[in-house]
């Protein structure tokens, strides 16, 4: 898997750059094991800078792009606290991946053939014959 992270108004430390990678390869690890093409955005960025009366805020964006699907799955979130926002990203992140990841395994499981396969239990009686039961 391929990460990029870009900063924008905020000094690249390797602690910084760590705990990014580790917090988003942590999460999508799973989810993306078997495609190592996978391409995944990391975006952070001051939006407002801290002054005399104010604090700043920052925001934390995560795209990712499976090599076997055209789909794309963009997470955004901001706050006050840096670290606090790249954990809300990293949670909706991984909701948002559950949900994507369960529609296909959904999509099985609505095969109407699956679907009938599954409704009957065949059930072998004294004999040879079998008998379907609802």
């Amino acid at each position: 898997m391929q990460t990029d992270i870009y900063y924008r108004d905020i000094t690249r430390t390797d602690s910084l750059e760590n705990f990014l990678l580790d917090k988003v390869e942590g999460t999508i690890g799973d989810y993306f094991k078997y495609d190592p093409s996978a391409h995944v955005t990391v975006r952070v960025d001051t939006e407002r800078h801290r002054t005399a009366a104010r604090k700043p805020r920052y925001m934390c964006e995560v795209i990712v792009k499976s090599s076997r699907s055209r789909s794309i799955v963009k997470v955004r979130k901001t706050d006050e606290n840096f670290q606090v926002c790249v954990n809300s990203t990293v949670n909706a992140l991984r909701n948002a991946l559950s949900r994507k990841l369960s529609r296909y395994a959904d999509h099985g499981r609505r095969d109407p053939m699956l679907a009938l396969r599954s409704n009957y239990e065949y059930e072998e009686e004294e004999g040879d014959s079998l008998s379907m039961n609802r």
